[in-house]
Parts: C-alpha cells; sequence; structure tokens
C-alpha cells in the first residue's frame, strides 16, 4: 500500500536497494562532507547566520556529516539514540505515545514514518488549530546538529517566503523535547514521487502532471537560486513530496504499451503483475531536504548530490554552482517519465560513458580540465593530441556494464514522437557544460510549458 505521508522514512526493499545501489548520501571524504567556514563570508542578504555558526561548530568539533539530513526521506545507515556516534549501535527512537503532549501544544495523533535520524509523528496543534508533522531526532549528537543546521536554513527559507508559495517546504518552529531529543515542526505533506512511482510499479507518471511538475519546480529553484542564491544539492525523487494527503484517484496509464515493451511485461498478464494504476489527487508538490543545501558564498564541497542525480562538472571535479540543481530536476523529469532512472549506475567511468551516451561526447575542454585525481583514475591522454578522453569501452569494469551502456538510447529517442518538446526541454537542462544550461528563469521560457497535453 502506498505510505499515507511522505514524512515515513521507511527502509527500501533489497530490489530497491539495488536499484539505488550508491543512491544514498554521498559518502565523503574527511574534509569535504563539511564546508570550511574559514572561506565564508557573512552573506549580502538579510539572512540568519544560525546557519553558518553550526557549520562552523560542526567542523571545530571534528564531527563528519553522517548519511543524510534531518529532513531527508533516506533511511540508510545506523547510529546510537545514546548519545553516541557510533554506526555500530542499535537504533532506538523517542518513545511517543498517542495523545501524548509535546511543548504544551502539540498532541501526538499516531506514528507517520521512522528513519535512521528520527521519527516523524503527525500531531494536532492545539495553538493553531491544525495538523503538523513533527520530525522528532534521535538522541545523537551528529544527528541533532545536522538537524539544526537545516532548520537554521529552513528559517532563511521561511523568513523569506512566509506564505510557502516558493515550493518549498514549511518549517514553522523547532523545540527540545526533554532537553534531548531536537524537534522540527512542518507542515504535513504527501507521498514523495518516489514513492508514488515504486505504488505504481514504477510505470511513469501522465506527462500533464509531469509538466505541472517541472513548472512548479522551476519556480522553486527560481526563488532558491534567485532570491537566497541557495544551492539545493540533493534533488531527487525522494525529496520531492506531493502537497496532498488526500487519496489518489485511479486512472489508465497512457504510456502503458511502451512501458510494457520496454520491461518486458506480457499484456495477458499486466493485470495480475502490476495492480491498477493511480494519479495524484492534484499535481502540487513541495521540495524537502535542505540540510545540504549550499549558499553562493560558501565553500563548495567537491562532492554533491546523490550519484544518480549528479552532473558531470562533480563527477569531474570541475567545481560547481546552483545549474546542477538544473541537471538534478532533468534526471528526476526523465524518471517520472519512463520510471526508471536515466543513469541508472554506481560506478564513475560508467557513469560517465551513459552520459556520453545519452547526452553526447563529453567535450575535450570539459576532459582536460578534470582534476589530477579524475584524471589518473577514470581517464587517459591522447599520446598524439595531448588531450584526455574517456577510456570506454576499454576500461569498462564488466561485460555487462559494457552491455548496459550500449542498451541506453540517445535522449530524443527516450520519449514518445508527441512528447519532442518535453525531450528537447530536458535536453537543454542536461548540457553537459553548466554554463549552456538555462537558469530556473530562462527554462520556464520553453514551449515545452506552453503544450497542452492530454495524455
Amino acid at each position: 500500500p502506498r505510505p499515507t505521508s511522505a514524512w515515513s522514512e521507511g527502509r527500501r526493499a533489497p530490489a530497491e536497494e539495488a536499484r539505488h545501489a550508491a543512491g544514498g548520501r554521498p559518502v565523503m571524504p574527511a574534509g569535504q562532507a563539511h564546508r570550511d567556514r574559514s572561506a565564508l563570508r557573512p552573506h549580502k542578504r538579510n539572512i540568519s547566520g544560525s546557519a553558518a555558526e553550526r557549520r562552523t561548530a560542526c567542523v571545530q568539533d571534528g564531527e563528519q556529516r553522517g548519511g543524510g539530513s534531518a529532513g531527508s526521506g533516506s533511511a540508510s545507515g545506523s547510529g546510537s539514540a545514546s548519545g553516541s556516534d557510533s554506526d555500530q549501535d542499535e537504533i532506538i527512537h523517542f518513545a511517543w505515545q498517542k495523545g501524548m503532549t509535546m511543548n504544551s501544544r502539540y498532541h501526538l495523533v499516531k506514528l507517520l514514518g521512522d528513519g535512521t535520524f528520527g521519527r516523524v509523528v503527525l500531531a494536532q496543534d492545539k495553538l493553531h488549530n491544525r495538523q503538523v508533522a513533527i520530525k522528532i531526532i534521535r538522541d545523537v549528537k551528529r544527528y541533532t546538529e545536522n538537524a539544526k543546521i537545516e532548520a537554521d536554513i529552513l528559517k532563511d527559507i521561511r523568513q523569506a517566503d512566509p506564505n510557502g508559495s516558493s515550493g518549498c517546504a514549511i518549517m514553522y518552529e523547532t523545540f527540545m523535547h526533554e532537553q534531548k531529543f531536537f524537534c522540527l515542526v512542518f507542515e504535513p505533506l504527501g507521498a514523495s514521487l518516489y514513492d508514488f512511482l515504486k505504488g505504481n510499479s514504477f510505470r511513469g507518471f501522465w506527462m500533464q502532471d509531469i509538466q505541472n511538475f517541472a513548472k512548479q519546480s522551476m519556480q522553486a529553484l527560481m526563488f532558491l537560486h534567485g532570491h537566497l542564491h541557495l544551492t539545493h544539492t540533493d534533488l531527487k525523487p525522494e525529496n520531492i513530496l506531493l502537497q496532498a494527503m488526500e487519496p489518489p484517484r485511479v486512472a489508465h496509464f497512457p504510456r502503458e504499451a511502451e512501458w510494457l515493451r520496454r520491461n518486458g511485461h506480457s499484456s495477458s498478464s499486466k493485470g495480475q503483475a502490476l495492480g491498477e494504476y493511480l494519479r495524484p489527487a492534484n499535481a502540487r508538490i513541495k521540495l524537502i531536504d535542505f540540510g545540504n543545501a549550499t549558499y553562493e558564498d560558501e565553500h563548495h564541497s567537491s562532492v554533491i548530490n546523490t550519484r544518480q542525480y549528479r552532473g558531470p562538472e562533480v563527477l569531474l571535479a570541475l567545481g560547481w554552482d546552483e545549474r546542477s540543481d538544473m541537471w538534478s530536476i532533468a534526471c528526476i523529469l526523465m524518471e517520472l517519465y519512463a520510471g526508471e532512472q536515466l543513469f541508472a549506475t554506481h560506478e564513475e567511468l560508467e557513469h560517465l560513458a551513459l552520459m556520453a551516451r545519452v547526452i553526447g561526447p563529453l567535450p575535450s575542454q570539459m576532459l582536460d580540465k578534470a582534476s589530477q585525481s579524475v584524471r589518473e583514475a577514470y581517464l587517459v591522454q591522447d599520446s598524439r593530441t595531448g588531450h584526455w578522453r574517456l577510456p570506454w569501452p576499454e576500461k569498462a569494469s564488466s561485460p555487462s556494464s559494457e552491455r548496459h551502456v550500449y542498451s541506453q538510447r540517445p535522449l530524443p529517442e527516450q520519449t514518445l514522437p508527441e512528447h519532442a518538446d518535453f525531450a528537447e526541454f530536458c535536453g537543454e537542462l542536461l548540457a553537459l557544460e553548466p554554463r549552456r544550461r538555462p537558469s530556473a528563469v530562462e527554462a520556464l521560457k520553453h514551449r515545452f510549458f506552453s503544450q497542452s497535453y492530454r495524455d
């Protein structure tokens, strides 16, 4: 059954873990997982400096940010609930009870989900007579610090967008419970796009809905990039939530024949194997998980994003800016269309080869500027020209990896002819050179958004 709320943090089944291999928060070498606070400058905008100050404290304490931020739906890893930082300890959560009161106003109603970093409980706010989702962070020092970092960024977002019209999740407040459980109070939201996709057996969304998701995502990024000068850095289907909590409606899947052909299902058994197809009650969405969001005047970690949504500039260690978010959104939109990841991989070289196969050859100027460690690990230098190139397929890790890359179709061939404008739109966001990608403002002018889709 589909989760009742995307604040659920249940673990993936083994098959899903394989599908999302290396898909959790990237594990970075020491010194990369945190921002170097000595490189920070005071923000030029009227935004609180508390997020920067907390990151400074984290670095000074010598802590490494673990597998995800407080608002993430990820459930990878484990940890101690007793203040220990050992990842080998049993996960112990706050012992909630229905009807108990937190912060003198929140009456707990039901458990929405558990994850590594905490548990989420639906509650009734007696002060404002509304339902809220309370994320109760486990009593582990680094989890609490990570949650406070995200909370400070969410406060900046709320200050700049009091009504929540930007498309970013609203955090109402934070508080400490029993002086050890840090709590974040959010608006209640529905299922994540990943959970909805999974509930439909990874059949894609209607193009009408994808167009709506794309427009709202661009509007949210226009706010984050243009107003706050903030890059999300971890956009993926798990971090985009449906705003509606009401039940979805039964519908037909408009691209069923194409999907069945691609996935090898027979039409005679499809009903038994796949079940009914559902559409969201409405297509309104919110972005969540700002724990790794980075202001433009902060030091930028060399590794960002969940692997499958990571741009070539990050893989080649060329540095990145807000246009890395545009790459991630395009990967997400194609996944929502096809039901499978555009770049399904967990290897660096294979990832680059997939990009070359789907998008086009990697520009020589990008390969030539790749970091020395990247060149030594994944590239070879042409003895005649002196330029660096991708050693594919000669350096493929296995025959199956080589077959996987060559089985992929170029991007324009991955959509139906009537959706060519959508493929073109995603292709512009997937420009291999970041400077060639449109900004969110520019992307909203694409003719894809003027099309009227009937699916």
